[in-house]
Protein backbone atom coordinates (compact mmCIF):
# COMPACT_ATOMS: atom_id res chain seq x y z
CA UNK A 1 0.00 0.00 0.00
CA UNK A 2 1.78 2.92 -1.41
CA UNK A 3 -0.24 5.99 0.32
CA UNK A 4 3.27 8.37 -0.67
CA UNK A 5 2.16 9.04 -4.08
CA UNK A 6 -1.44 9.27 -3.63
CA UNK A 7 -3.12 12.21 -5.05
CA UNK A 8 -6.56 12.54 -3.51
CA UNK A 9 -8.62 13.53 -6.04
CA UNK A 10 -10.90 16.78 -6.58
CA UNK A 11 -14.45 16.35 -4.81
CA UNK A 12 -17.19 18.92 -6.10
CA UNK A 13 -20.71 19.59 -5.69
CA UNK A 14 -21.27 18.00 -8.88
CA UNK A 15 -20.07 14.63 -7.66
CA UNK A 16 -22.39 14.87 -4.72
CA UNK A 17 -25.01 15.68 -6.60
CA UNK A 18 -24.82 12.66 -8.83
CA UNK A 19 -24.66 10.55 -5.67
CA UNK A 20 -27.50 11.85 -4.20
CA UNK A 21 -29.34 10.88 -7.61
CA UNK A 22 -27.80 7.85 -8.03
CA UNK A 23 -29.39 7.36 -4.41
CA UNK A 24 -32.75 7.99 -5.35
CA UNK A 25 -32.68 6.34 -7.83
CA UNK A 26 -31.82 3.27 -6.59
CA UNK A 27 -34.66 3.54 -3.66
CA UNK A 28 -36.99 4.15 -6.57
CA UNK A 29 -36.14 1.36 -8.45
CA UNK A 30 -35.96 -1.08 -5.59
CA UNK A 31 -39.33 -0.05 -4.49
CA UNK A 32 -40.71 -1.94 -7.73
CA UNK A 33 -39.64 -4.93 -5.86
CA UNK A 34 -41.78 -6.96 -3.85
CA UNK A 35 -40.75 -8.06 -0.33
CA UNK A 36 -39.18 -10.29 0.77
CA UNK A 37 -37.12 -10.63 -2.13
CA UNK A 38 -36.30 -6.88 -1.56
CA UNK A 39 -34.71 -7.58 1.22
CA UNK A 40 -32.56 -10.67 -0.07
CA UNK A 41 -31.60 -8.57 -2.94
CA UNK A 42 -30.19 -5.96 -0.96
CA UNK A 43 -28.28 -8.23 1.47
CA UNK A 44 -26.55 -9.73 -1.90
CA UNK A 45 -25.65 -6.33 -2.77
CA UNK A 46 -24.19 -5.74 0.48
CA UNK A 47 -22.55 -8.80 -0.11
CA UNK A 48 -20.75 -7.64 -3.22
CA UNK A 49 -19.91 -4.23 -2.02
CA UNK A 50 -17.70 -5.76 0.39
CA UNK A 51 -16.20 -7.21 -2.62
CA UNK A 52 -15.87 -4.25 -5.41
CA UNK A 53 -12.88 -2.66 -4.09
CA UNK A 54 -10.74 -6.21 -3.84
CA UNK A 55 -7.19 -5.18 -5.63
CA UNK A 56 -7.91 -1.73 -4.95
CA UNK A 57 -5.01 -0.29 -3.08
CA UNK A 58 -5.89 -1.51 0.69
CA UNK A 59 -3.70 -4.91 0.50
CA UNK A 60 -4.65 -7.51 2.82
CA UNK A 61 -7.15 -5.33 4.48
CA UNK A 62 -9.57 -5.59 1.28
CA UNK A 63 -10.40 -9.22 2.27
CA UNK A 64 -10.87 -8.70 5.50
CA UNK A 65 -13.26 -6.04 4.83
CA UNK A 66 -14.81 -8.16 2.11
CA UNK A 67 -15.35 -11.35 5.29
CA UNK A 68 -16.90 -8.77 7.52
CA UNK A 69 -19.51 -7.84 4.84
CA UNK A 70 -20.20 -11.22 4.51
CA UNK A 71 -21.40 -11.63 7.61
CA UNK A 72 -22.88 -8.15 7.84
CA UNK A 73 -25.25 -9.31 4.21
CA UNK A 74 -25.87 -12.38 6.14
CA UNK A 75 -27.60 -10.96 8.98
CA UNK A 76 -29.36 -8.53 6.92
CA UNK A 77 -31.39 -11.28 5.02
CA UNK A 78 -33.25 -11.25 8.31
CA UNK A 79 -33.19 -7.49 9.47
CA UNK A 80 -33.05 -4.02 7.31
CA UNK A 81 -30.87 -2.43 10.36
CA UNK A 82 -27.86 -5.00 9.34
CA UNK A 83 -28.01 -3.55 5.77
CA UNK A 84 -28.21 -0.02 6.99
CA UNK A 85 -25.12 -0.92 8.89
CA UNK A 86 -23.20 -2.69 6.24
CA UNK A 87 -24.32 1.04 3.59
CA UNK A 88 -22.17 2.68 6.83
CA UNK A 89 -19.46 0.61 6.85
CA UNK A 90 -18.87 0.89 3.06
CA UNK A 91 -18.92 4.89 3.50
CA UNK A 92 -16.09 4.68 5.74
CA UNK A 93 -14.39 2.33 3.27
CA UNK A 94 -15.21 4.47 0.22
CA UNK A 95 -13.61 7.29 2.12
CA UNK A 96 -10.34 5.37 2.82
CA UNK A 97 -10.30 4.36 -0.80
CA UNK A 98 -10.83 7.82 -1.88
CA UNK A 99 -7.87 9.27 0.54
CA UNK A 100 -5.55 6.14 0.04
CA UNK A 101 -6.49 3.72 -2.11
CA UNK A 102 -8.15 3.49 -5.87
CA UNK A 103 -11.27 4.29 -6.50
CA UNK A 104 -14.37 2.47 -7.08
CA UNK A 105 -15.00 3.49 -10.89
CA UNK A 106 -11.31 3.07 -12.47
CA UNK A 107 -12.15 6.03 -15.18
CA UNK A 108 -13.44 8.33 -12.06
CA UNK A 109 -10.70 9.42 -9.33
CA UNK A 110 -13.57 11.19 -7.10
CA UNK A 111 -16.32 7.97 -7.66
CA UNK A 112 -15.27 6.93 -4.17
CA UNK A 113 -15.90 9.96 -2.36
CA UNK A 114 -19.09 10.24 -4.60
CA UNK A 115 -20.10 6.67 -3.29
CA UNK A 116 -19.17 7.85 0.38
CA UNK A 117 -22.18 10.14 -0.32
CA UNK A 118 -24.66 7.68 -1.98
CA UNK A 119 -24.56 4.94 0.82
CA UNK A 120 -25.17 6.93 4.26
CA UNK A 121 -28.71 7.98 2.10
CA UNK A 122 -28.97 4.49 1.35
CA UNK A 123 -28.25 3.28 4.78
CA UNK A 124 -30.64 5.66 6.48
CA UNK A 125 -33.50 4.01 3.74
CA UNK A 126 -32.75 0.66 5.00
CA UNK A 127 -32.37 1.69 8.96
CA UNK A 128 -36.02 2.98 8.29
CA UNK A 129 -37.02 -0.73 6.94
CA UNK A 130 -36.80 0.04 3.03
CA UNK A 131 -40.03 1.44 2.46
CA UNK A 132 -41.07 1.45 -0.98
CA UNK A 133 -41.64 5.33 -2.47
CA UNK A 134 -45.22 4.35 -3.67
CA UNK A 135 -47.06 3.89 0.02
CA UNK A 136 -44.94 6.96 0.92
CA UNK A 137 -46.23 9.02 -2.34
CA UNK A 138 -49.79 7.65 -1.96
CA UNK A 139 -52.57 9.85 -0.09
CA UNK A 140 -54.03 8.16 2.59
CA UNK A 141 -57.22 7.12 2.58
CA UNK A 142 -60.04 9.09 4.80
CA UNK A 143 -62.62 7.23 6.18
CA UNK A 144 -65.99 8.98 6.82
CA UNK A 145 -69.04 7.55 8.61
Amino acid sequence: MDTHNHIVPDFTINVALAAVLIAFAFITIMSFIKEPYRQKINALLIAGAGAVYWSGGLGVWEYVFGSLMLFVAYKGLKHYYFIGIGWLLHTGWDILHHLYGNPIVYLEPSSSAGCAVCDPILALWFFFGAPTIWNVLKKPKTITT
